[in-house]
């Protein structure tokens, strides 16, 4: 037995000419290179806009969601001047003399005005992030940008409508 392989297959060679390439079976071949079509535009690909429209709707969440907290509590924090004794200009409260009633109020008030800024904080927290993310990534940019927007001015909205709401509640009992 010898080791030696078995000579190779004799092949045929291509054809120099398009004729004999059209006789032989082989594809015709183009007249030139063209270059491949470009797929997208210079730059960064633009990705789907959901990931920016999401941060926006969260960012709005927490403006809306944290307002309406902010709101009842400065509704009965504005409820304890009721209690407060005005002398010479100034209202004062004094914690010895309040009702059962006014530490309610003081304690309700409290919780829902803290609650009312940390779930503001932690939403928009949330849409700030995934809208710098979503900006950066071109994922919903326009989307993202106003999340951002919202996000950062929120703070300021649910600290007025606090305000508003504490306005509101003390307007009944305003001499």
């Amino acid at each position: 037995m010898s080791s030696t392989p078995p000579p190779p297959e004799p092949y045929d060679t291509p054809p120099v000419t398009r004729a004999e390439a059209a006789q032989s079976g082989y594809p015709a071949a183009s007249a030139g290179y063209a270059a491949p079509a470009p797929t997208a535009p210079a730059g960064r690909a633009k990705g789907s806009r959901g990931l920016g429209l999401i941060a926006f709707v969260v960012s709005l969440a927490a403006v809306v969601i944290g307002s309406i907290l902010a709101l009842l509590g400065g509704i009965q924090s504005g409820s304890l001047a009721q209690f407060a004794d005005v002398a010479n200009g100034t209202a004062t409260l004094d914690p010895e003399t309040l009702p059962e009633a006014a530490n309610q109020i003081g304690l309700a008030a409290g919780a829902l005005s803290v609650s009312a800024f940390l779930v503001w904080g932690v939403l928009a927290l949330w849409g700030l992030i995934q809208g710098i993310v979503a900006a950066v990534k071109n994922r919903g940019r326009g989307w993202a940008i106003a999340a951002i927007i919202l996000a950062v001015l929120g703070g300021g909205v649910v600290l007025v409508v606090f305000g508003i709401g504490a306005v509101i509640g003390a307007a009944p009992y305003a001499q």
